[in-house]
């Protein structure tokens, strides 16, 4: 553990790209219409953590790391934004070996995917769509386990991460995507800018999911604006930040070897500092913050 501690703080001495936060009227609402529905969270494995770990601050305080997908119940059918762990997540761990075992710990805290939803009354037959922020391993490991579901991605991830062949490559188990591929849809942010994001997806053509570019952490990093009730939307942000703390202050995390592109991802980082500041609207959830995603009610409660 010494050896990995020493890694850590080597990879992450230098002093990250500044965070240039961009003004109010550069994220401005897009008045749009947009159907509103029901969401909910799938929480996959939690636990405390200090907080130095998930952002760069000196700070004692802790955080709940998560691991965790999201349900969005549309007409079109039953959609998982990041459907984290595959029934073969024992597997999964044991073949990317010891360093990555002692950095994700073992199976024993993790629940795949399918198991949640069964806990939750939800059939996972009845996933039609699933959607990824990125193609790391937590967050699309539940891929080949949604055996009826069109998965969504942007090309510039799939075309980022096809060419790898190890079994933890850069991050990605190439097995994951293999096993959908032949449900695999590549998507181009064509559709009209909105709320300051230079394009759009919009996954329904109703308004209710919509993807919208946030690269850095990963080439074709994607966050999605999801329309709850009440006119809320909710923007999962994955990786951009692991905690909502790194949106606030806005900062980087501590252990930056993990993200792509800094100067990029220090852009991403900035908008959404200014989508919190600015609008009332937006709730930022980032992938693995289990106080943000605890905003959400839990799939299944009452």
């Amino acid at each position: 553990m010494r050896s990995l501690f020493a890694v850590v703080v080597m990879l992450s001495a230098c002093a990250p790209p500044a965070i240039t936060v961009p003004d109010a009227p550069l994220v401005a609402r897009t008045e749009r219409a947009a159907r509103e529905v029901d969401l909910c969270v799938l929480t996959q494995e939690a636990y405390a953590r200090p907080l130095w770990q998930g952002v760069a601050q000196a700070t004692s305080d802790t955080w709940t790391y998560a691991i965790a997908s999201v349900a969005v119940k549309h007409p079109a059918g039953l959609l998982i934004i990041d459907p984290a762990f595959g029934r073969s997540i024992k597997d999964d761990l044991y073949r990317a070996g010891p360093f990555a075992m002692s950095i994700f710990g073992t199976e024993q805290t993790k629940t795949p995917l399918v198991k949640v939803l069964e806990q939750a009354r939800l059939d996972p037959a009845d996933v039609r769509y699933a959607v990824m922020t990125h193609a790391h391993w937590d967050h699309i490991g539940a891929l080949g386990d949604l055996q009826n579901a069109r998965v969504l991605i942007a090309r510039a991830e799939l075309e980022w991460a096809t060419p790898f062949t190890r079994y933890f490559d850069h991050g990605v188990m190439p097995h994951h995507l293999k096993r959908a591929k032949d449900r695999l849809f590549a998507f181009d942010f064509k559709g009209p800018a909105i709320d300051g994001f230079e394009g759009s997806f919009d996954v329904f053509g109703d308004g209710a999911v919509v993807a919208v570019p946030m690269p850095g952490h990963t080439p074709g990093s994607t966050a999605f604006l999801v329309r709850g009730r009440g006119g809320v939307t909710w923007l999962f942000s994955g990786d951009t930040t692991w905690t909502s703390r790194g949106v606030e202050l806005p900062a980087h995390k501590f252990l930056r070897a993990v993200d792509g592109d800094l100067p990029v991802l220090s852009s991403s980082i900035g908008r959404l500092n200014a989508l919190l500041r600015h609008r009332s609207d937006v709730k930022v959830v980032p992938a693995h913050d289990g106080a943000a995603l605890s905003a959400l009610p839990q799939c299944g409660s009452p």
